[in-house]
């Protein structure tokens, strides 16, 4: 267990500092700027806006859940510069010293205006801002426009289910991550996705900023660490071999998952086995 921890921070910390694959699915290319102007993400710069009129960027929709799209559109007016981007961040981030302080952006080009993001379960508040250089885009950015607040319609909404195998061939072992650990973490399964008949019940651990080794994983912020939840762990015992089993996680006080399903491992240590590996999706 401690080794699939270790790794676990590692590819955290890959995710974060990478400027190819951003969280809110905003792709970048290697010819891209890697941020916008003056921000330096490995320095931490923060560059002042001056007050001004700020404007409205309109939203979609406020709340949401993992995976779906918001739109985020705005007055074609606003555009001032070749580098106005729209990030989306903390509402305690400061409005006019944190411009650099984004979880996530994305550059506008010429004539856009809307723009769509992929959402993910941060388990906050949020919202997009509007960010545009002054003195005729020579300057330090400005915020020009922000959304009403977004949040998630669950803050609780089980995330992040994985599957791993047990030491023993019937046992199966299914993780997730919510919010809380006010609930008893649970898993209902059984052979027919309309009747789950069975119910067990996991553990919970966490960890936080001051259990990693060092900068930028130890400093909590939006480009550093980010509060992870609670992950739930929950062993699956005496399962048949080859057998279909459907399942679901989480609790009636916090919602459930959709119903998902695996296949148990064969007894025969011979028969034929497909496994695709990867260590690093970012």
């Amino acid at each position: 267990m401690v080794y699939r921890w270790c790794i676990l921070f590692v590819l955290l910390f890959i995710v974060i500092r990478s400027d190819h694959h951003r969280p809110f699915h905003k792709y970048r290319s290697l010819e891209d700027r890697p941020s916008p102007y003056g921000c330096n993400r490995t320095k931490g710069v923060s560059l002042r806006s001056s007050r001004r009129n700020i404007n409205d960027l309109y939203v979609s929709s406020t709340l949401y859940a993992s995976d779906e799209e918001i739109t985020v559109t705005w007055n074609e007016t606003l555009i001032y510069c070749t580098d106005d981007y729209i990030g989306i961040y903390f509402t305690e981030i400061p409005l006019f010293t944190g411009a650099c302080a984004y979880y996530d952006y994305e550059f506008i080009q010429t004539n856009q205006t809307k723009m769509s993001w992929e959402m993910i379960n941060l388990r906050r508040p949020l919202e997009f801002r509007y960010y545009s250089r002054e003195n005729h885009c020579s300057g330090n950015y400005s915020l020009i426009a922000r959304s009403p607040t977004v949040e998630p319609m669950n803050y609780n909404a089980p995330e992040q289910i994985h599957l791993a195998y047990g030491d023993r061939i019937d046992q199966m072992f299914i993780s997730f991550v919510t919010n809380s650990t006010n609930v008893v973490p649970q898993c209902q399964y059984g052979f027919d996705p309309s009747s789950l008949q069975w119910n067990v019940q996991g553990t919970t651990i966490t960890y936080q900023a001051s259990d990693m080794c060092e900068g930028p994983a130890n400093i909590t912020g939006p480009q550093a660490f980010i509060d992870p939840g609670y992950m739930h762990t929950i062993l699956l015992q005496d399962l048949r071999p080859s057998t279909i089993y459907y399942y679901r996680v989480g609790s009636d006080e916090h919602g459930w998952s959709s119903i998902r399903s695996f296949t148990n491992r064969p007894t025969d240590i011979n028969t034929q086995v497909n496994l695709i590996a990867f260590g690093d999706m970012g």
